[in-house]
């Protein structure tokens, strides 16, 4: 497992370096309201046992906090409890994770005890997303 993590933020990190052009956004059509559009990038999705890895990439409409108008994230789904882990962040002073990078973040190596499993229920957003990531073969 811990070759698996080490693989996983390796690559990860070695993926912040690109800029959010080189993904292939796809736009999730459910919004609780309209402070943040959320996408995923199909393309990148993978499995690994019985975990999907994904990237999410979050435009935030409303409610801005330190200038971040937008957030790229790395994470991974337990496909059989619609949980999430998130892996890596970087937050930028413009939408589409454009622009300059305001904070960055490893969660398994900035903090390991907050790298835990964060359940979605599926009737709202993310967690619809979560459905969605899952069902891509």
């Amino acid at each position: 497992m811990k070759k698996l993590l080490t693989f996983v933020i390796i690559f990860s990190s070695i993926s912040l370096s690109s800029y959010a052009a080189s993904f292939n956004w796809t736009k999730h059509d459910v919004a609780i309201d309209n402070s943040m559009e959320l996408y995923y990038d199909k393309k990148t999705v993978f499995q690994v046992g019985s975990y999907k890895y994904y990237w999410v990439l979050a435009n935030f409409l409303k409610k801005v906090q330190d200038n971040n108008l937008s957030m790229i994230g790395h994470h991974m789904a337990n496909c059989e409890t619609n949980e999430m882990k998130l892996i890596t962040m970087v937050t930028y002073d413009r939408p589409m994770g454009r622009g300059n990078v305001n904070y960055d973040y490893i969660g398994p190596e900035e903090d390991p005890e907050e790298f835990v499993w964060e359940y979605y229920d599926p009737k709202i957003m993310y967690g619809d997303m979560i459905k969605k990531i899952c069902n891509i073969r």
